[in-house]
């Protein structure tokens, strides 16, 4: 082979691998020996499998084969049956086989990146297309469904078609086993909407469930079926026959035998396997024949559908647990086994069963496996346990059906949570994974991967993905308060360095939302409990949801310093911490009221809602797409849903949460699969203007849409059919509709300053039209019980209505100095948020209009859209600016106002008069208003001053003795105004205007400032530059002063809206050497290299010159150029003072003295 086929076959395996192929998913792979997958027995079967072959090799018949059959019917045996023959003629094209057991199996998004890796091992053709495919897009393994069977199947298959044998097959078995049913109905989608166009043909197998079955049922002149369970049973009852006399020859069984078997099997397959499993257990000292006879011996009953297989499975417990040669402590064990087996979230490993069962020794629970080898499989590649088969859980978590084996869910969840609790509590620990640094983030971690399977072992994983969901299913109990408040107040923050390092981010905050749930809904009277839990879920919102979360050891550098010091999670960790960043002043004293997540979406966002169990976010945006994202962190569930070709004003979820609806610029309606972003209905077409509102009825059958061609329409949700409409009575655009809870109303608001209510049935407006504003009315919102009605309006209020009369039902709300933009109502309907062009939210008091909570200040432009979460403690907010931002709901979370804030707006100078305390400065406003800013020990004290200043302050603030050169590259010469020596330089340190200076009271120091945003000290006597310029500003600098005794340094920027105070002895420096032995570091250090170059990122990260992290700063604080930098030590903005202590800290190598356990 030549030097450049070989190069291309490594390119080309390359390619292919990259698709993270699953390969125990073949039909004879080595997983499928382990479980132990079969062919049908010889002579069994023989009609369908002759179906099959021939519907293979006609070219003319349907695309699509799909056998389907209830649990127990054979599918799979028949599937491995059809594969073989297909591979022996050599037309097997590819063969996913779908498991419970491995989860890579049970991954929908797994099935089409492995057939397409399959088809090009086998064609030629197909590899060549497909790699041409993936030389543009590498990562199409890693998309959404649509887009992976349109890329790696579809446009491959399309191309190559010509060049493929005939008569190929794909078998795909055992579809409903995937997690993911909604990626399972989209899979079906995608097969019938292509299959007819491909050069093969597609087996499915399946259970008729419902995301399969009805998809199936809109096909059914497109495929081929056979329902397993509707066989003739004589032939069936033949196979099984065939069966049982070919696999209990050990057992000696004879004619009668095996017909009375076969009998009872009816036409379960898994009855039989199960019956040989039992008869031929490989037990020492098992009997054949003794078991034959026991299962014989047993009462044929067929009163039930279930009677058999329960009949069974009893018989096989009984055997084993009133077995007289097992001891009592080994059949404890052996329920222990099988009711954690039951129980587990998913397939587990011998030494996670040992810990959840409380058995611990894992040679017990591999003992207790044994007999259980009937209804247990235990995977010998991966000692991975789970059922055998689903009718086993189906029938122990009956107390009908297993009666004295019953499982109870309640009573052993607890059991099991509590074993998650204890495991916690004995092996979570602080830098679980002993990361060495904090300056890089997680994935650039030498061996990150084999270290967090070395740490996190199996069973600590599985406690700390699952507690919460166990916890859900418990009883309520003092012992698991106990637990849950002992984890929250001692183990969150290693909790969370888990779950980070193993990049489960969504699921750790639903685990908090269980938690709250539990203690809401079981009775539990802990109100304090019910806080330290809120405050831990918001905690980690903020983590999860942010940039912060690429670096875990930031939980505690970055984000512990930054949490509110009024929350739990602060006041229980924060004690226990050492050489982490320590902020004080306002704007960290009222960091409660900020956002706690926000998400950038890189595009407008004008319209929010959550769905109605409060996983998912949808926004529509500008860049007309529409978005559906996790609730938790804000992370992308689908790619960006396409179609509309215009701005998207509007979206909502179906009541269902099966549905999105939205409504755009381009005059249209369009419905999605809210799951998969598949479009189901629509465009829907009859306004002429933009779609500017949308919204479902109560019952999810219809959509109301308003548009600003002053007309409103009706549609069904599902065909997209015009109920009724256009309709239209008002005078103006119609900016919102809503309909009613019980759906007999619809509320329209409109920009001819009205709203008005009609009948649903009828179309027509009810006798009430709502006046009172007097500008556009931009959004209403009925309240839960439908007898009032919220409104907001470009008059800057917000009104509430009767809806029984249509009038005021309180005075307008008033605050806002901008249009209001939209109102939400809270799910208890007590209270009304509102967001507004002033780029505010606040939430109100429904029935008086007070301020309950807000302002909540964070976006940086207008606010198009706010929506309470379906619990009430959460509401998002979209905005102009490209972001959602969430917000925390908590009566009393007020932010109080910032009497400088104008000021500052317009700072244009700082000075110092005689004394080392003190700032003055001075604004161009109207007022040219002088503040005075006094240092204290307890931070700065701000107080307005009743004195004016007549002139413009001077930038550059002269020396009695010294005179500045400026040169054309931004280097200082200090000259002797006497006689025109040269005193120092030329001083290079600048790389922008110089435009700011000052000298200092002993004329030693010079200070300047620059466009290049930095502030240079400078010794004269030396001629150099003190330390590193000070980086901070982020923009020019156009004032500096020098303290009297040169301890600080004041600067300010006109264009960046703060004040910094720099001080010049002590620093906020990383500890890259052993600390020192001085109280106050000294200047000097500051030439550590680590501090060279600070500026923040786009993305909040605060980096050096050598792009170390340093610290994440989140977005409410970056807005305002809040963030710390060396010597920086106040911080003073329009919203607030941020005081960073100077000392020592604990970064990069030394982060991991940070904390001191308990």
């Amino acid at each position: 082979m030549s030097t450049w086929s070989m190069t291309n076959a490594q390119l080309v395996k390359t390619s292919l691998e990259a698709l993270n192929p699953v390969k125990q998913a073949a039909y004879d792979s080595a997983l499928s020996s382990t479980i132990g997958r079969r062919s049908c027995t010889e002579g069994t079967r023989i009609n369908i499998m002759s179906d099959l072959n021939k519907w293979a090799r006609d070219s003319s018949g349907p695309s699509i084969f799909w056998m389907n059959g209830m649990a127990g019917t054979g599918k799979t045996t028949i599937a491995c049956t059809f594969s073989n023959d297909l591979e022996q003629d050599k037309r097997l094209a590819a063969s996913f086989f779908c498991t419970r057991t491995t989860a890579e199996c049970r991954d929908v998004t797994r099935i089409i990146p492995t057939i397409a890796y399959q088809l090009a091992r086998y064609s030629a053709p197909f590899q060549s297309s497909l790699c041409e495919v993936l030389g543009d897009e590498p990562d199409l393994g890693s998309k959404h469904l649509q887009k992976q069977f349109e890329r790696l199947l579809h446009d491959p298959l399309l191309q190559s078609a010509d060049a493929m044998p005939d008569n190929l097959v794909i078998v795909i078995d055992a579809l409903d086993e995937c997690d993911d049913h909604t990626g399972v109905e989209l899979v079906v989608d995608l097969l019938f909407q292509h299959a007819r166009a491909f050069p093969l043909k597609i087996y499915v197998a399946s259970r008729p469930e419902p995301e399969i079955y009805n998809k199936m049922a809109l096909h059914s002149r497109a495929r081929e079926v056979v329902h397993l369970h509707e066989i003739e049973k004589s032939l069936v009852q033949a196979d099984i026959k065939m069966y049982l006399r070919a696999e209990l020859t050990v057992a000696s069984a004879s004619a009668s035998d095996i017909k009375e078997l076969a009998q009872r099997s009816g036409a379960l397959f898994i009855y039989a396997a199960t019956l040989v499993r039992y008869i031929k257990s490989s037990k020492r000292l098992s009997n054949p024949h003794k078991r034959l006879r026991s299962v014989l011996d047993m009462a044929h009953e067929t009163t039930t559908h279930h009677a058999q297989i329960d009949a069974l499975y009893t018989a096989i417990l009984e055997s084993v647990l009133n077995d007289h040669e097992i001891e009592q402590d080994e059949k404890e064990d052996i329920r222990a086994v099988l009711r954690t087996v039951l129980l587990a979230q998913e397939p587990i490993r011998i030494e996670t069963i040992a810990t959840l069962s409380g058995i611990n020794d894992p040679s017990r629970v591999v003992s207790a496996i044994q007999p259980l080898r009937s209804v247990l499989h235990q995977s010998e590649q991966t000692s991975v346990v789970s059922t055998l088969h689903a009718s086993f859980p189906d029938f122990m978590f009956s107390s009908e059906r297993s009666e004295a084996y019953f499982c109870d869910t309640i009573e052993h969840s607890h059991a099991l949570a509590e074993r998650c609790f204890l495991a916690m509590q004995a092996q979570l620990r602080f830098n679980i994974c002993e990361l060495e640094t904090s300056f890089v983030p997680d994935t650039a971690v030498n061996g990150i991967e084999g270290r967090i399977k070395d740490k996190i072992p199996p069973p600590l994983a599985y406690a700390c993905r699952y507690w919460g969901s166990h916890l859900a299913l418990a009883s309520n109990s003092e012992v698991l308060l106990t637990m849950l408040d002992g984890f929250i107040c001692h183990r969150l923050l290693f909790w969370m360095e888990v779950m980070n390092l193993r990049r489960e981010t969504g699921t750790y905050l639903a685990t908090l939302v269980m938690a709250k749930q539990w203690l809401t809904q079981k009775g539990l009277t802990s109100p304090e409990l019910v806080v330290l839990v809120e405050d831990a879920r918001n905690f980690v919102t903020s983590f999860a949801g942010s940039p912060v979360s690429q670096s875990t050891p930031h939980i505690y550098i970055s984000l512990l310093p930054l949490c509110p010091q009024s929350s739990s999670v602060y006041q229980n960790y924060w004690k226990r911490t050492q050489g982490l960043m320590e902020l004080k002043g306002s704007l960290v004293e009222h960091r409660e009221a900020a956002a706690l997540a926000t998400w950038n979406l890189g595009s407008v966002v004008n319209s929010i809602a959550y769905s109605p169990d409060g996983t998912r976010v949808v926004a529509g945006c500008d860049d007309r797409t529409v978005r559906i994202m996790n609730a938790h962190d804000g992370t992308l569930l689908l790619d960006p849903l396409q179609g509309h070709t215009g701005y998207v004003n509007s979206v909502a979820f179906s009541p269902n949460g099966k549905l999105v609806a939205s409504g755009s610029d381009d005059c249209t309606v369009q419905v999605w699969n809210a799951y998969t972003g598949a479009p189901t209905t629509g465009p829907l077409k009859a306004h002429k203007k933009r779609v500017a509102s949308i919204s479902f009825s109560p019952n999810g059958m219809q959509i109301v849409s308003g548009s600003w061609d002053h007309t409103i329409c009706i549609w069904d949700a599902y065909n997209g059919t015009l109920l009724r409409g256009p309709f239209a009575k008002h005078e103006s655009k119609v900016n919102s509709v809503a309909f009613s809870p019980d759906g007999a109303l619809i509320a329209s608001a409109s920009s001819d300053n009205t709203i008005r209510l009609w009948n649903t049935h009828s179309s027509t407006a009810t006798a009430s039209t709502l006046e009172g504003h007097t500008d556009w009315v931009s959004s209403v919102a009925f309240t839960p019980d439908g007898n009032r009605l919220v409104s907001g309006s470009d008059d800057s209020t917000i009104r509430v209505w009767n809806t029984s009369d249509g009038s005021l039902a309180t005075s307008p709300f008033q605050g806002h100095t901008d249009p209001v933009t939209s109102v939400a109502v809270s799910p208890d309907g007590t209270k009304v948020a509102s967001g507004s062009w002033d780029r505010t939210v606040r939430v109100w008091n429904i029935d008086d209009g007070s301020l309950v909570a807000g302002l909540f200040v964070g976006h940086t432009n207008w606010i198009y859209s706010v929506a309470f979460s379906p619990d009430g403690t959460r509401i998002i907010s979209g905005s102009y600016d490209a972001t959602i931002q969430v917000w925390n709901v908590r009566d009393g979370l007020l932010s109080l106002p910032v009497p400088y804030k104008d000021h500052i707006y317009r700072v244009q100078s700082v000075s110092l008069p005689d004394n080392n305390t003190c700032i003055l400065s001075c604004s161009s406003d109207s007022s040219s208003s002088i503040w005075a800013w006094d240092i204290t020990p307890d931070g700065i004290v701000p107080s307005l001053l009743d004195q004016k200043l007549d002139t413009d302050p001077p930038q550059m603030q002269p020396s009695e003795t010294y005179s500045l050169t400026f040169t054309t590259n931004h280097r200082i010469e200090v000259r002797n105004k006497t006689d025109g020596t040269l005193v120092a330089g030329p001083l290079r340190g600048h790389t922008g205007e110089i435009i700011s200076s000052a000298f200092s009271v002993d004329g030693r120091y010079l200070v300047t400032g620059s466009e290049d945003r930095t502030i240079c000290v400078w010794d004269l006597n030396e001629a150099e530059l003190v330390g590193v310029p000070f980086r901070g500003h982020t923009s020019d600098v156009t004032s500096v002063a020098l303290f009297p005794d040169a301890s600080r340094v004041v600067s300010c920027s006109y264009y960046a809206w703060t004040i910094r105070i720099w001080n010049m002895h002590c620093a906020m420096i990383p500890a890259s050497a052993p600390p020192s032995s001085s109280a106050q570091p000294s200047l000097n250090r500051s030439l550590d290299p680590i501090l060279e170059g600070w500026e923040i990122r786009w993305d909040g990260w605060v980096i050096n010159s050598s792009s170390a992290m340093l610290f994440w700063i989140p977005s409410d604080l970056a807005s305002i150029h809040a963030w710390p930098s060396p010597h920086a030590e106040f911080i003073i903005t329009e919203k607030g003072i941020l005081q960073i202590v100077q000392k020592e800290l604990y970064l990069g190598d030394r982060w991991s003295r940070c904390y001191a356990s308990d």
